[in-house]
């Protein structure tokens, strides 16, 4: 019987890049793990936020442990700062979730959206219209930076919706086959939300069921929903069983809970909050943990948290501990 080949040579396996192995994200030959942040203001579109200067994201991401992953948007209409994103990336290790599409159409991405800014894409947009101009994107995107180690994952698109999960399912399949095309270096993961928006976790777990999709996604923001202050969404249970029947690693791409002037929440309340899901979460196997969102700075009722809530200093205190245990 020959012996196993050493990491190192294993095809899947490339130095500074996150990778796979089954269920496990993996990073130089060590488990990764990992919680932080959403920020789609480093991208260009800050909404009614202050968006962050060069300087400003230099000194964030200096700021962070080595290998802590932010997500943000790389869209059409928001691509712009992508190329100094990853350069900064790249010169304090970190590493970015980069989302190629919209399902929400926020951030400019109107392409297939009937009404404009928050309307979500159209069926017909997920059946064809998405080859005209987002797949092209995509491929330029994947192309250009293939070869960066700053780039954790692929998402395909944010929140995809508004077609039925058949539908839905094979634009997935499609768009993550053509990245896995123009860049086999970099982990491809779906966007999606839970099984409750594609009629049930057989059809979730059907959405990944790709040899092109490395890592499944839930987004949940139920501790918020009806005030039930729930800590484990009652999806994450279901999501992760889903992806580990096909062998997958699962990560909450987004989670919120709203603080700020006005809100029912305090900000040290929400920081112990996500301090709980944190632990119950990775815990239980999901493989990264992304709250929405930060900004420069927030004081109105909401999920937003600026740079000096206590949430921030939370979120790299913790990553700092799992850093600390090997990941």
């Amino acid at each position: 019987m020959l012996a196993a080949a050493p990491l190192s040579t294993r095809p899947e396996y490339r130095k500074g890049f996150l990778y796979r192995q089954g269920r496990q994200l993996m990073l130089d030959g060590k488990p990764y793990r990992c919680v932080s942040f959403n920020s789609f203001q480093l991208c260009g579109c800050g909404h009614d936020y202050e968006l962050f200067s060069d300087e400003q994201t230099e000194a964030l991401f200096a700021s962070l442990p080595a290998n802590t992953i932010v997500r943000t948007w790389a869209t059409p209409a928001f691509c712009h700062r992508t190329d100094r994103l990853i350069k900064l990336a790249e010169k304090h290790h970190i590493k970015l979730i980069l989302s190629l599409g919209d399902g929400r159409s926020g951030c400019g991405h109107f392409d297939g959206a009937p009404d404009g800014d928050g309307s979500g894409k159209t069926q017909e947009w997920y059946e064809s219209g998405f080859r005209r101009e987002y797949l092209p994107h995509v491929i330029e995107m994947t192309t250009r930076y293939k070869d960066s180690p700053a780039i954790a994952m692929w998402e395909i698109i944010n929140e995809p919706g508004e077609a039925d999960w058949a539908t839905i399912r094979d634009f997935l399949h499609e768009v993550a086959r053509v990245i896995k095309r123009h860049d086999p270096n970099h982990l491809v993961e779906s966007g999606t939300f839970a099984g409750w928006a594609y009629e049930g976790y057989e059809n979730y777990r059907a959405l990944h069921d790709s040899p092109y999709i490395d890592v499944g996604n839930l987004h949940e923001y139920d501790y918020d929903y009806q005030e039930s202050n729930t800590i484990e969404s009652p999806h994450f249970e279901p999501c992760l069983k889903a992806m580990y029947d096909l062998d997958k690693p699962l990560i909450i791409g987004e989670t919120g809970i709203e603080s700020g002037d006005g809100c029912r929440t305090s900000r040290t309340r929400r920081v112990e909050a996500m301090r709980e899901k944190f632990d119950v979460y990775t815990g239980m196997g999901a493989s990264v943990v992304l709250v929405w969102n930060l900004a420069r700075e927030a004081r109105t009722c909401g999920f937003t948290f600026g740079l000096d809530d206590p949430m921030f200093d939370m979120i790299v205190e913790y990553q700092r501990s799992l850093s600390k245990k090997g990941r």
